[in-house]
């Protein structure tokens, strides 16, 4: 008994210390909405109050952690309490974000939730596999759609979800964040311009997940899909900002056989002489959540990210430091997207299709293949004309 006394004890400082390191980083508002995402009891949930009703017009489709504590919260602190319908097959989760957010219950079906006469906008944050079958719904539907990341697990889905794109009078916009982080908008003046190759360096401190994670499950596309695509997004995204080169050679590099998309290296090499290298280490529980150190150099521009809460730049003899409080991962200009112009859906769609390629090597187990974008573009293209879909994952790993 005094040893489960202890081990309690220690539970709670600890989670209080966290709380405490939450608030240094987040700020008070931010903070106390992942609390309650986590812990949604009662006492909690009216303490943070719903805020002011406001039109009535989306619907929530996945009600976990991130939507009820990043979605929920930007949507909130922009417009007010503005969801219609929400729906989870993990009932409590959609009744407490039901309650909180004033929805006067669940809907029974994702469908009943995307097809409601009052919904114009839908949300997804559901599991990785479900994105795209929801996003196609919803697209079918005419409704303005944000979908996660990632938009699809394989090039069958992202066949389905292109064609659907191209097809409805709906409009698509994704959740790959670090594109709208202030860190990345105050370095793309630094970059733009540059016509010589670019050299791009993300270490990423992970969470440490267990055999039976739901990352792990086949269906889920690895943690290519579920973590690494960020990294490569950003690649795609700032390399846009000037050429995109077309010709990669791709090269893996794992600590564990039997875990191929963790502690993975990720060296990607242009015909121009590009050069972005992704690490994705997960040997222990990073404290804070993922920690990210992102290393820029090109032209005469040098840049240090730390975390997305401090960027120092060098462009000669002229340095200059940016600091980003709360934390700035590009979660809310991201998340608000439908509302505003949003990036461009073809760095998305051309993300998507290199991280497709990597998820199949990591798969295959290959450690070298060649890679164009030009080459893949056409395959998804072909495969849209011909409606069936039928592009292989295995195809596109070269």
């Amino acid at each position: 008994m005094l040893a489960q006394n202890n081990e309690k004890r220690g539970g709670l400082r600890q989670q209080l210390s966290k709380t405490l390191r939450y608030l240094r980083i987040y700020g008070l508002g931010r903070t106390w909405f992942k609390v309650a995402g986590r812990m949604r009891t009662p006492l909690v949930l009216r303490s943070l109050r719903p805020g002011r009703v406001a039109g009535r017009d989306i619907a929530m489709i996945g009600c976990g952690q991130f939507a009820f504590a990043t979605i929920g919260y930007f949507i909130r602190r922009r417009f007010g309490n503005r969801f219609a319908e929400c729906f989870d097959p993990a009932t409590p989760a959609a009744t407490s974000f039901a309650k909180f957010y004033g929805i006067p219950q669940p809907s029974a079906t994702a469908e009943a939730a995307i097809h409601a006469d009052a919904v114009r906008i839908v949300y997804i944050a559901s599991n990785h596999a479900s994105h795209t079958p929801y996003a196609v719904e919803a697209l079918a539907a005419g409704k303005t759609v944000y979908v996660e990341k990632p938009v699809a697990v394989s090039l069958e889905q992202m066949c389905r979800l292109a064609a659907a794109a191209r097809s409805t009078t709906g409009k698509l916009y994704a959740g790959y964040n670090r594109p709208f982080s202030g860190a990345i908008g105050q370095l793309r003046p630094h970059c733009q311009g540059q016509q010589g190759p670019l050299t791009l360096s993300c270490f990423i401190s992970g969470h440490v997940l267990g055999p039976d994670h739901w990352y792990r499950r086949a269906e889920e596309g690895t943690r290519i899909c579920g973590n690494v695509g960020h990294w490569l997004d950003l690649a795609v995204h700032m390399l846009s900002w000037n050429t995109l080169p077309d010709r990669w050679t791709v090269m893996l590099a794992w600590s564990n056989e039997n875990a191929r998309d963790d502690d993975v290296s990720i060296s990607l090499t242009s015909e121009r002489g590009d050069l972005v290298n992704i690490v994705l280490t997960a040997r222990n529980e990073p404290f804070e959540g993922i920690n990210e150190t992102i290393n820029v150099q090109w032209g005469e521009t040098i840049a240090k990210i730390d975390d997305f809460r401090r960027m120092e730049v060098w462009q000669g003899s002229r340095n200059r430091v940016h600091r980003f409080w709360p934390k700035d991962v590009g979660h809310g200009a991201a998340i608000l997207q439908p509302f505003k112009p949003g990036r461009p859906w073809r760095e998305v769609e051309l993300s998507t299709l290199l991280m497709l390629h990597i998820t199949a090597m990591v798969k295959a187990a290959q450690r070298h293949s060649e890679f164009s974008f030009s080459a893949a573009s056409a395959q998804l293209e072909a495969a849209i004309i011909s409606g069936t879909s039928n592009a292989s994952d295995s195809a596109i790993a070269g």
